[in-house]
């Protein structure tokens, strides 16, 4: 007599999973990429805090009535949970300086994650341990939906708003203490609502998107843990996300292997404030013009030689604004002649319309070669006495293959929280997040108002 086993499906596999693991349970190699990942965020977050796009969100929500008493990272204001993570979420990619999942798709997990368990935490008593175990299972959601759903075949998908949230719900769930048939609803709730779309690139609706995620992650599952219904298939349904998103059914790969190696320790970190594609490009120009002493006069013309998605990501060639300059290869390229480097002022409305950088832009041509990274580039440039100075960049800066330090991190964290909070605080800010493990209120990462 034979059995017939029915499976559970991949989202069921996925809340199993969240719900049977604890931060015991978590390799050191995880905890210590959620370590460097949670500072990064907390560094970028109140470093984008005041940004004049995330003012104006918070003004329209302010229009709106909306009142509260969870803080927003960086900030005076308080506000309720749910506008909270979708504030904190939106300051954490409005400088594009966000850590990023490169695996097969460029989602940033921490925008949507974190900001929804930080929003649930405000007053909960949520201990370190907690915190650090959600939000690394939250990161495992989101990143092996996306991996598994989209490829380098995405037509046009921002896919941190597409399966952000669905892994921001899950995390909130884990705080929650939902069982499986709960947590799965979460997920269900968040992947109705998924959306985001890459012509949003260069235009303020980017960083609205991680925002939006983590508020909707947070507001699914708690909609969820008071009954709320929802399928049990909402990503591998015949008429779920992956079918709908995609045409193609949801791969079995996308639970393989669960409670191995974890996502969140492929996170890989930003050396400069603009689209990681550009990235080779800044080092490949910053180490020929310090290595052969070439000024932004010297310079005849620039030729890049980057993967299509570069082109398509940050094709931008002559930017009109602030954050289009952040997709532009082109600008990228005349930043780093003239500075051999890339800083946040290096993508303000000023920089964008400078003379020196609009000239050094014009000088600068882009092709694709089919085969090469999104981290890869081949740089050459001529020189006005007709010489020619050329370089392979292989890995930029930030990768796996070439990651930033803890101390590059933690410098980076001090250089966008310090004029926000004041050195004592951010050094106080950035000790607590380090130690985060022993806390007894996590929450209160958030509290530290200007």
């Amino acid at each position: 007599m034979s059995l017939n086993i029915v499976l559970p499906g991949a989202t069921r596999q996925l809340a199993d999973f969240v719900v049977a693991t604890s931060y015991r349970d978590l390799p050191p190699a995880a905890l210590d990429a959620g370590r460097r990942s949670l500072i990064n965020f907390l560094g970028v977050s109140i470093g984008g805090a005041h940004h004049e796009e995330v003012d104006s969100s918070l003004k329209a929500l302010q229009r709106l009535g909306v009142a509260g008493t969870v803080p927003i990272l960086g900030r005076k204001e308080r506000v309720d949970a749910v506008n909270a993570a979708f504030i904190n979420g939106t300051s954490s990619a409005v400088l594009d300086f966000d850590s990023t999942q490169m695996k097969r798709t460029n989602i940033h997990p921490s925008g949507p994650v974190l900001p929804a368990i930080l929003a649930f935490a405000h007053g909960r008593n949520v201990g370190g341990e907690d915190f650090i175990a959600a939000y690394i299972l939250g990161v495992e959601v989101a990143c092996r939906i996306a991996n598994g759903v989209f490829g380098e075949n995405n037509p046009g998908w921002h896919v941190t708003g597409v399966t952000g949230g669905i892994g921001a719900a899950a995390a909130v769930a884990k705080l929650l203490g939902l069982d499986a048939e709960k947590t799965v609803a979460a997920m269900s709730i968040a992947a109705n609502q998924a959306s985001g779309l890459r012509e949003m690139y260069g235009t303020a609706c980017k960083a609205l998107t991680p925002g939006r995620a983590a508020r909707d992650g947070l507001l699914s599952a708690m909609l969820a843990a008071e009954g709320v219904s929802a399928p049990d298939k909402p990503i591998e349904g015949r008429k779920g996300l992956s079918m709908v998103f995609t045409g193609h059914e949801a791969p079995h790969s996308m639970t393989k292997e669960l409670g191995g190696a974890y996502e969140i320790e492929l996170n890989i970190f930003k050396p400069y404030p603009c689209a990681i594609v550009t990235h080779a490009v800044i080092d490949g120009v910053s180490r020929l013009c310090a290595g052969s002493g070439i000024s932004p006069e010297d310079i005849a013309n620039i030729e890049l030689e980057v993967a299509p998605v570069a082109a398509e990501l940050a094709g931008h060639g002559e930017p009109k604004t602030e954050l289009q300059s952040k997709f532009s290869l082109t600008h990228a390229a005349a930043v780093a002649a003239t500075h051999r480097s890339a800083r946040v002022e290096d993508f303000s409305e000023e920089a964008v319309h400078d003379a020196g950088f609009a000239a050094l832009r014009k000088s600068v041509a882009v092709q694709t070669r089919k085969g090469l990274r999104k981290n890869e580039a081949f740089v050459l440039i001529r020189t006005s006495d007709a010489k020619t100075h050329s370089v392979h960049v292989e890995h930029a800066l930030g990768s796996l293959e070439h990651p930033m330090s803890d101390e590059d991190i933690a410098e980076k964290f001090r250089a966008l929280v310090e004029p926000v909070l004041g050195a004592q605080r951010a050094r106080d800010l950035l000790d607590r997040a380090a130690m985060l493990s022993k806390s007894t209120d996590a929450g209160s990462l958030a509290d530290y108002p200007v």
